[in-house]
């Protein structure tokens, strides 16, 4: 299955002038999908889950291309602006527990993982 949204000729080289520095992003996020329906950016410079690819660390459920077959992970508002992602094994598939915890110590500070094998954990022992 592709992950890119087809672009015409014309559209890939307007598509290319746009993305300029994003243009590393196409592995893991559909980037052609975001310029094609004008997605915004957040305030934290993140644009939507929508477009997320499903090798993306922080691939969900609110992706497009997520499936009963091959779920993302889920958002949850922690509250004060902070975040709990709750990883699914489509998250894990190709990185470590360690790959991910690094992925948001640099990419989502101040938000939680919370890995699969985690579920079945109360609070506070994770």
């Amino acid at each position: 299955m592709s992950y890119d949204t087809p672009l015409t000729p014309e559209e890939e080289a307007i598509f290319r002038q746009w993305a300029g520095k994003r243009i590393g992003d196409l592995a893991d996020y559909d980037l052609r999908g975001a310029w094609k329906t004008d997605a915004r950016a957040a305030q934290n410079g993140h644009l939507p889950d929508t477009f997320k690819k499903p090798n993306h660390p922080t691939f969900s459920d609110e992706s497009q291309y997520s499936t009963p077959d091959n779920p993302g992970g889920r958002w949850d508002d922690a509250g004060n602006g902070k975040w709990l992602f709750w990883a699914s094994q489509a998250n894990m598939r190709g990185r470590t527990i360690g790959d991910l915890a690094n992925y948001f110590k640099q990419v989502e500070p101040g938000n939680e993982v919370i890995f699969p094998i985690d579920y079945h954990l109360p609070p506070g022992r994770r």
